[in-house]
C-alpha cells in the first residue's frame, strides 16, 4: 500500500464517523500495516468520550499478531498526547513499540506534543499535511485556531441572485427537495441556527428540524436582536416561541434585559456598528457555550455582514431554476459600498449537486 493511498484510506475510515456523536472533538481514522504493506487493524474515531481511531486500530492489530514493533501506522490527524477523556494515544503507541506513525496533518491544539513525544521515544515519525484531511477537520480546525464557532450560510436564490421579492415574499424561492435537504443535512448537523429577529418576524419561522416523515425536532437557535424587540408583547405567539424541552434560544443584544426572562431563553451583550453586530464580540462566548458550529439563514444584511467580516467558513447556494428580472427584489448579498475587484472574496468549490431542478452549489471560503 503506498503512502498515499494508506492516508486517504484513514480518511474515508474517519468520514464513518457521525459528527454529532464525535462533536466537539475531529474526525480521525488510523490503520496498522505491517512489514507486508497488508492493514492488520484499522478503526475511527466514534463517539465523544470513547476510544481514539489508533486504540481501535491497535486492538484490532493485537487480534493478528503480537509484536507491532515491525508495523507502521497512518492517521488522519495527529494522535493525542494528553489526558482528556481518554488517555494520550501516543503512550498508546510507544507502549506496542510501533516503528513509524505517518500524521496527514498536525493537531491545532496547543495541548498536543505528540511528535515530540514519539520522536523522544525512538518513534520514526513523518508528517504529510495533507489537504484533505485539513478540510475534513475544518470545523475543529477554526474551533482551535480562530477560537470561534464554524460558520455555514445557506443562501437560496433566483438565478438572478435574488431572495425575495419587491415585497419581501420569499416563500418559496427553492423547490421541496432542496428544503428538505436543508433539514436532513444542515440544520440536523449544527448545534445552532443563527439569524436575525427581522427574519423570524417576517419568515414567521419556528426554525425547527423536520424530517422525511414530518416529525419535529428542536433546535437552538441564535438571533440577532440589538434592541430586544422580540421579547416586546406584541410577538410573544411567534413560532419561534414554541414551548422547548432541550433546545435554547440565544439573543444577542446590545443592552441586558429589563425582565426575566424564561428558562430556555438567554442573551449575550455583542458590540455592534451601523452596519451590525461585530461577530468578534460574541463568538468566542458562543463557543464557550457549546455552539462549535453554526448554521445561518438570515437576510441581505447578516448575509453581507458575515463574508465582510471574514466570518463565514461554508456557503451552500441553492439556484432555483427562475429569473425575477426586478431591480426592485431583495438581493441575496450586497453591501452599501463601492467594490472594486481587489475586494472580491474567493472561494473554493466543494462538490455541486442537481436537486430536482433546483442546482446546489457548495463551497469553502478561503
Amino acid at each position: 500500500m503506498k503512502k498515499k493511498e494508506a492516508i486517504d484510506y484513514c480518511i474515508n475510515l474517519a468520514k464513518n464517523a457521525i459528527e454529532n456523536d464525535i462533536r466537539p472533538n475531529p474526525f480521525v481514522g488510523a490503520i496498522i500495516v505491517n512489514q507486508a504493506d497488508e492493514v492488520i487493524g484499522e478503526g475511527f474515531h466514534q463517539k465523544l468520550g470513547g476510544p481514539h481511531a489508533e486504540v481501535y486500530a491497535i486492538e484490532q492489530a493485537l487480534q493478528n499478531t503480537t509484536d507491532l514493533s515491525q508495523s507502521t501506522l497512518y492517521v488522519s490527524l495527529e494522535p493525542c498526547s494528553h489526558f482528556g477523556k481518554t488517555p494520550p494515544c501516543a503512550d498508546l503507541i510507544i507502549r506496542h513499540k510501533i516503528k513509524k506513525v505517518v500524521i496527514a496533518s498536525l493537531d491545532p491544539n496547543p495541548k498536543v506534543a505528540s511528535v515530540e513525544n514519539l520522536i523522544a521515544a525512538g518513534v520514526e515519525v513523518e508528517v504529510i499535511n495533507d489537504s484533505t484531511a485539513s478540510l475534513l477537520n475544518a470545523r475543529f480546525f477554526t474551533n482551535q485556531l480562530k477560537k470561534r464557532p464554524y460558520y455555514i450560510l445557506k443562501l437560496a436564490s433566483t438565478i438572478d441572485g435574488k431572495i425575495a421579492d419587491y415585497a419581501k415574499n420569499s416563500q418559496w424561492i427553492s423547490n421541496a427537495d432542496s428544503r428538505q435537504y436543508v433539514h436532513d443535512h444542515l440544520r440536523s448537523n449544527v448545534d445552532a441556527i443563527l439569524t436575525s429577529y427581522k427574519t423570524v418576524i417576517q419568515d414567521q419561522a419556528s426554525l425547527t428540524i423536520r424530517n422525511i416523515k414530518g416529525d419535529i425536532q428542536e433546535t437552538n437557535v441564535i438571533i440577532i436582536d440589538k434592541n430586544l424587540e422580540l421579547l416586546e408583547k406584541q410577538y410573544e405567539n411567534l413560532p419561534i416561541f414554541y414551548p422547548r424541552s432541550a433546545s435554547k434560544i440565544i439573543l444577542i443584544t446590545a443592552k441586558a434585559p429589563s425582565i426575566q426572562l424564561p428558562e430556555n431563553i438567554k442573551c449575550i451583550t455583542g458590540i455592534f456598528d451601523e452596519q451590525g453586530l461585530l461577530f468578534s464580540s460574541v463568538s468566542e462566548s458562543l463557543l464557550e457555550m457549546g455552539y462549535y458550529k453554526i448554521l445561518t439563514e438570515g437576510g441581505i444584511q447578516l448575509n453581507s455582514s458575515m463574508i465582510h467580516q471574514n466570518i463565514a467558513d461554508e456557503l451552500y447556494w441553492f439556484i432555483a431554476p427562475s429569473i425575477l428580472n426586478d431591480v426592485n427584489g431583495i438581493p441575496m448579498l450586497g453591501l452599501d459600498e463601492f467594490r472594486g475587484l481587489d475586494k472580491k472574496v474567493q472561494l473554493s468549490l466543494i462538490e455541486t449537486k442537481v436537486i430536482d431542478q433546483d442546482v446546489l452549489l457548495h463551497y469553502h471560503f478561503e
